[in-house]
């Protein structure tokens, strides 16, 4: 009983705060949706693309500044006594606060010196600086607050940061500007109000000395440095097909691809959400019974696999409807990307549940080799791709460049810390969801919203079947209104 009372704690306590943020995360995305018919009429697809390739330097900068020490700081705050994980708390935030104001400085002065050769708005510098600092600030305070538990607080804040940003982008869109600086400049806007509702460290954590010894410091940093591998590779995953569309295709195809990716990634919430909750929560219960935990970190290993699964089907069936139902014609064409970006969202997401040996062992490495190695396929590809199919041969490289890396992974990573994972039942579930997937992607009506409706029961029936094969005991549990109750190992 009492190995069932822990199973229970940590599946209730990481499905509760994942359906927390995730739900957080799917209201932030309904703002943005909501906003598209009015922003996608006044500013048409040029900006968005504009908005597309700026992001990819923030992005990268942000990640640079980071160096991974926010995965670091999830880590190593529950090793040891409280007092040394409260010391590498403080030595994170200086360091990321510290790397934050220095690289972007550099990242503006170089799109200040170099973004006009691309045809890009030099004035959009100081948007480049500011949306640096507020990702690295954003990261780090979201860090925090799940190792403190403080779910509800992340899900307020990343529900406030989508409401402010939709609501100021609209209004500086009608009323000030109709290009790319409404849309930047609503984006950070919502950020910023998104950290001070998440809230940030006290004074001390930044100005008192860390107190820990350059071997402690650099066990910190090097947990961190293979991340910082891979973080990039990701970034240029996501970056690469934007220039290449750009560069070959023109910002108006650009700006298509740029807003399918608002819909066809927006699985990234359910990724999101699970990162923030799995690893803290994982690694807490796995330093407070070791070895013996492992069972149970499998079986839910595989139970969220499972719903990013489910998170794939239901992109990919509805995707191209809302894209229809919401967007001007113009943007229509992005509905059949939406597939293939939905399948790269799933192996993101099952590549960075692969971490979970990696982070248990304290050694990343093996994860930035394969991001290294599906990377610079993904490259190649999209130079050969992309040319003679457009954006959908971009959106079809990054999922099976995803899938090597989620598979390559995996793979390593059981090699390190055997979970015990039901390969069987998974494998199932997902065949079962690839089969539904293929027939709902394509309109079932003419009209999307009619075309909506027609498939919905149908999913649900399908999502029934996927969680029956991978989680019976949890629908037997559901059926009787005790789900997640007594958790058996």
């Amino acid at each position: 009983m009492a190995e069932e009372g822990k199973g229970g704690s940590l599946a209730r306590t990481v499905i509760g705060g994942t359906s927390m943020i995730a739900v957080a995360g799917g209201v932030s995305k309904i703002f943005t949706l909501v906003s598209a018919p009015i922003l996608t009429r006044e500013l048409g697809p040029s900006p968005y693309g504009a908005v597309a390739l700026l992001v990819t330097v923030t992005s990268l900068a942000a990640t640079v500044a980071l160096a991974g020490l926010d995965m670091s700081y999830a880590r190593f705050f529950f090793s040891g006594s409280p007092e040394e994980g409260r010391a590498a708390e403080r030595f994170c935030w200086q360091f990321t606060m510290g790397a934050a104001c220095a690289v972007s400085l550099l990242a503006g002065l170089g799109w200040y010196l170099w973004s006009g050769g691309a045809g890009l708005p030099v004035s959009l510098a100081l948007m480049v600086m500011a949306g640096i600092f507020l990702s690295v600030l954003n990261t780090m305070a979201s860090t925090r607050k799940r190792l403190e538990g403080g779910y509800f607080r992340i899900s307020a804040s990343i529900i406030m940061a989508g409401l402010i940003g939709a609501a100021l982008a609209i209004a500086l869109a009608l009323y000030w500007r109709k290009d790319a600086w409404s849309l930047l400049v609503g984006g950070a806007g919502g950020v910023a109000v998104g950290i001070v509702v998440a809230g940030l460290p006290p004074a001390e954590t930044i100005l008192r000395s860390a107190g820990l010894s350059r071997d402690a410091r650099w066990e910190i940093v090097r947990l961190g440095l293979a991340g910082a591998v891979t973080a990039p590779m990701h970034w240029l995953m996501n970056s690469a097909d934007r220039w290449f569309i750009g560069l070959w295709k023109g910002q108006g195809p650009l700006g298509v691809y740029a807003f399918a990716t608002s819909v066809g990634l927006v699985g990234m919430i359910v990724n999101s959400a699970v990162t923030l909750t799995w690893f803290p929560e994982m690694m807490r219960d796995y330093e407070a019974f070791k070895e013996e935990a492992a069972p149970r970190i499998g079986r839910l290993w595989a139970r969220l696999a499972a719903g990013l699964i489910l998170v794939w089907l239901a992109v990919t069936a509805a995707g191209g409807d809302v894209i229809r139902l919401l967007a001007a014609p113009a943007f229509h064409e992005g509905a059949s990307y939406i597939p293939w970006m939905a399948g790269g969202v799933l192996f993101a997401g099952i590549a960075s549940l692969a971490n979970t040996g990696f982070m248990l062992r304290k050694d990343m490495t093996p994860a930035a080799g394969w991001w290294v190695l599906g990377t610079a396929l993904n490259v190649v590809l999209n130079a050969i791709l992309v040319r003679p199919m457009g954006a959908y041969g971009a959106a079809v490289n990054a999922c099976l460049t995803q899938a090597l890396i989620a598979a390559g992974a995996m793979g390593s990573a059981q090699s390190r810390f055997p979970l015990p994972v039901p390969w069987g039942r998974l494998g199932a579930a997902a065949g079962l969801a690839l089969a539904a997937g293929i027939a709902m992607a394509p309109p079932w009506s003419d009209g999307p919203l009619r075309s909506l409706l027609l498939k919905f029961p149908v999913g649900v029936a399908v999502a029934a079947l996927v969680a029956w094969i991978v989680a019976s005991d949890w629908m037997r549990r559901l059926l009787r209104g005790d789900v997640l109750r007594g958790e058996k190992p």
